[in-house]
């Protein structure tokens, strides 16, 4: 289905975090040594989105209409001794901040501009600089701070940043206090750090910022179908797109989870 598990890990791991680095906001409700999970998206996902849209032919929410779907299965199959809790992350409420969950979990690595080494160049200054040129204070403000700040992301070892978090799965009831946390992910040269952040914060759309290297496998990222869809803002745009590939299809599939 196009969808990844993370590793499992605890609500206490990612409350803490959350109490470090945002005062404790968007908290997961649960004991300290429940166990949770997160689901992601990867290339590919366009397709589950597309047939899921030629069976139910929403008119809005297509990407969370096919996520939805696949989680309510999900829920009938989790036992309920476990008292599970799945959410869509992308619709909320409850809202979490999936790059804490990403980065507690040790699925992917998280960069920000001060943990990288300065080796004696301005690199950091240079790019505030240029973002502070670059952003519009009509949509930023005119705040010096917020003109300049450049922001963190999360890549993972195999995808770059080509994946999306759609899900979290929270088991309160299936608690693992013995379960050892990972150590952060820390896999990028800091060369390819820097190019990140750059395009990252400069030109978030082209989606240059997702490839890990200059020489990221293909296959390994959205196609550029999925590139085009998923950076689309227009809903009509993507309404109509789901249409003209539904219209090529000779019957209508069947989901590709099986109905319990």
């Amino acid at each position: 289905m196009h969808l990844q598990s993370s590793r499992p890990f605890l609500i206490g791991w990612y409350n803490q975090q959350r109490e470090i680095t945002a005062d404790g906001t968007q908290r997961i409700e649960g004991p300290d040594d429940g166990v949770a999970y997160a689901v992601y998206s990867v290339p590919g996902y366009l397709d589950v989105v597309i047939e899921h849209f030629a069976r139910e032919r929403p008119s809005t929410g297509f990407v969370d209409g096919a996520t939805d779907a696949i989680l309510a299965q999900l829920r009938q199959a989790l036992p309920a001794e476990l008292e599970p809790q799945v959410v869509n992350t992308d619709e909320g409420p409850p809202y979490y901040h999936v790059q804490t969950i990403g980065n507690v979990c040790a699925e992917d690595e998280h960069i920000e501009a001060k943990d990288i080494a300065n080796d004696g160049d301005d690199w950091e200054e240079d790019l505030s600089d240029r973002l502070e040129e670059t952003r519009d204070p009509k949509m930023w403000g005119s705040e010096s701070e917020m003109l300049r700040k450049i922001f963190g992301v999360n890549v993972h070892p195999t995808w770059g940043g080509w994946y999306a978090y759609r899900a979290l799965i929270v088991l309160r009831k299936g608690t693992q206090a013995s379960l050892q946390k990972p150590e952060p992910m820390a896999f990028l040269a800091t060369e390819d750090k820097k190019r990140i952040l750059a395009e990252y914060n400069l030109r978030h759309q082209l989606c240059v910022w997702r490839d890990l290297s200059d020489s990221h496998p293909p296959e390994k990222r959205y196609s550029p179908e999925e590139y085009f869809f998923f950076t689309e803002t227009s809903p009509d745009k993507r309404r109509r797109f789901l249409e003209m590939k539904a219209s090529l299809m000779t019957a209508v599939p069947a989901p590709r989870w099986p109905s319990l």
